[in-house]
């Protein structure tokens, strides 16, 4: 976003001062909300002084440039000290990483309890806390940099655009940055949790073979590493850093402060013998930077290697790319082809190949679709299964349920109130839809329509134009047939905003399901969902109310609504055992026992629409028809 310079500031008595220049890129000067954006740091950073801040000592525009003041740090940031140790294999004592880490909660509390002129609160939330964002004196000074991203709460003027500046730091977000879920000051906390964890075990927090592994590690909180560490801990401090890592915001601690007091027992030794011992370490490596010469510095000009030029529209990494052709064999003896690697992969994804086909390479032998991994792993799960494969009939499935009898919502919502785990089998003429469900929840979905295939869907969206997605798919199987992996591997799409599509292009395919209105869809039990596929982490009744929403929209609840509705009455005069154990929304619960007598859909309704931070006058609607759809009540 900015190239940053050590400057020399004149001053009008004295030598001048040594500050730091923070100029916005022309280029990126030129789009929309990114002089915004640069202000909005500019304001929110100056609103707070701290000594464990970076001060903004001021900001203006040059020539179109805005630029940004800063006080100039001396010394490096906690990357590069963390890099410093692990090449040494050295660690900081425990009283030392507990020290460092307070003093980062101290900046943060800052932050966020940071009031304008008139002493109204802020709510700054960082939003981008990790160790190339603290600066480290050769002082022994902590203070929190980079105010690039930062929210305050009552700024909704504009968007700011977080993938963009995610990249690089994936592995310091907290979950509901990742998931893009509502953000407040907690998810500073998580950041701060992580820098502690790691600098306890000297290695990274969050791992993974991609940078959409490491994202999928966040949103789910898996920090089993840090929890195999822990007997390596003084009895009691790992715990203290363990709930600032919770999935839940709301099991964190509620504020930086608390966070602070809480470390507190663990800082043995007094705060200006940990200061200076810092300070010493700092210093060393600023010295060492001092004296160090690059390898440019050794290079005579003469010989320098000019610039290579790179056109604006030109990938390096898939130049010369030349694309192989497949074939495909059927079992009768019939081939397919040539054709390009993308239609190879949406022919197996879509099930017009599957196990018992044969596919040649460049005019190579024929192989089994099963020995060629990359295209192996598009074939829909399901097919694979011999639960599912051996199944002649749907009599011999556990359950099944056609669609014109309530929809994929009936199903949903009896899975979810059994905890099954297993498959739905969704059918509708050609079309093949697979919901994968772990404890009722559903985990997984796939679907044979070419339209619903990640590429296409971010075509759709416009996050990449056709040539992008023809170009990824070309080089695809050197990112062993994973397209989210290609693309961001060629820099099309940011980690963090592709994930995220991902999730809604998958959450999408199953609402899709709640508005068919003919077909069947077919359970087995104990199917369990693939591994290799993009896992869900849903709120199942949250997908359960938007699904329903889409059958209001599309007129398939209109005879429950508004016909029977008027005239007819429901009642839960039985509760069944597994409604009543399980953990239904609180203003469904309420629901079904006003239903212990007699109401209309209207006055259940009405009931929902009264209940404490209810703001949706149609959610008792939704209410009504999830309740009929578990079964919980019934017409009379």
């Amino acid at each position: 976003m900015a190239e940053v310079f050590r400057a020399l500031e004149p001053r009008a008595v004295g030598e001048p001062r040594v500050v730091v220049l923070k100029r916005m890129l022309p280029h990126i000067a030129e789009e929309a909300n990114a002089q915004e954006m640069f202000a909005e740091e500019a304001r929110l950073a100056s609103q707070v002084t701290h000594p464990n801040v970076v001060h903004v000592l001021g900001h203006g525009e040059i020539g179109g440039q805005p630029y940004l003041t800063l006080e100039y740090v001396p010394g490096c940031d906690l990357w590069r000290l963390n890099r410093r140790l692990t090449l040494h294999s050295k660690r900081l004592e425990h009283d030392l990483v507990v020290y460092l880490v307070r003093q980062i909660l101290s900046g943060l509390d800052a932050v966020h309890s940071a009031t304008d002129r008139e002493g109204s609160a802020l709510g700054i939330v960082h939003r981008d806390i990790s160790p190339s964002n603290v600066l480290i004196s050769i002082h022994g000074d902590v203070k929190i940099a980079d105010f690039g991203i930062a929210r305050a709460a009552n700024v909704n003027a504009f968007e700011v655009d977080t993938a963009v500046r995610a990249n690089g730091k994936l592995g310091y977000l907290a979950p509901e940055q990742v998931s893009g879920g509502k953000v407040d000051r907690r998810a500073d906390l998580f950041s701060a949790g992580v820098i502690a964890a790691e600098l306890f075990m000297r290695r990274p927090l969050f791992a993974g073979g991609s940078e959409l592994a490491v994202l999928l590690a966040i949103r789910d909180a898996e920090v089993h590493p840090f929890v195999e560490f822990l007997p390596q801990l003084p009895e009691g401090l790992g715990s203290v850093v363990l709930s600032a890592l919770s999935v839940n915001p709301e099991e964190r601690p509620p504020t930086a402060r608390a966070f602070w007091a809480a470390l507190e027992p663990w800082q043995s030794r007094p705060e200006d013998v940990l200061r200076a011992e810092l300070a010493a370490m700092v210093a060393s490596i600023a010295s060492e930077s001092r004296t160090r010469k690059t390898s440019a510095d050794t290079i005579p000009k003469a010989t320098m290697p000019p610039t290579p030029h790179v056109l604006a529209d030109e990938h390096p990494s898939t130049t010369n790319v030349t694309p192989l052709e497949y074939q495909i064999r059927k079992p009768n003896g019939a081939t397919v082809g040539p054709l390009a690697y993308a239609k190879v992969v949406e022919a197996v994804a879509t099930g017009q190949v599957d196990g018992s086909d044969e596919i040649s390479i460049a005019g190579g032998d024929f192989q089994p679709l099963s020995s060629l991994q990359d295209l192996y792993r598009h074939v829909p799960v399901s097919c694979m299964t011999p639960t599912t494969t051996r199944v002649e009939s749907t009599s011999a499935a556990d359950r099944s349920i056609d669609f014109e009898d309530g929809g994929f919502v009936v199903a949903l919502a009896r899975t979810l109130v059994t905890r099954r785990t297993g498959l739905w089998l969704c059918e509708q003429g050609g079309v093949r839809k697979e919901v994968y469900t772990r404890q009722g929840v559903p985990a997984f979905v796939t679907s044979n329509l070419a339209g619903e295939l990640l590429g296409e869907y971010l075509v759709k969206k416009r996050v990449i134009n056709r040539s992008e997605l023809d170009m990824a798919l070309a080089v695809m199987p050197r990112f062993e047939g994973k397209l989210g992996d290609t693309l961001v591997a060629l820099g099309l799409v940011e980690p963090l905003e592709l994930f995220q599509h991902i999730g809604e292009q998958v959450r999408e395919k199953l609402l899709d399901l709640f508005t068919w209105a003919s077909g069947t869809a077919t359970f087995y039990e104990g199917v369990d969902p693939p591994s290799s596929g993009f896992p869900l982490r849903l709120d199942a009744w949250e997908i359960l109310d938007r699904g329903i929403q889409r059958r209001i929209a599309a007129g398939f609840e209109s005879k429950l609504i508004l016909e029977r509705g008027q005239d007819h009455v429901v009642q839960a005069d039985r509760i069944d055992t597994a409604i009543a154990t399980t953990a239904l929304p609180d203003d469904v619960r309420a629901a079904l026992v006003l239903c212990k007598t007699p109401h209309t859909i209207e006055e259940v309704a009405q009931f929902v629409a009264e209940q404490p931070s209810q703001t949706d006058p149609q959610r008792g609607y939704r209410v009504a028809a999830m309740l009929l759809s578990l079964g919980a009540v019934h017409w009379t």
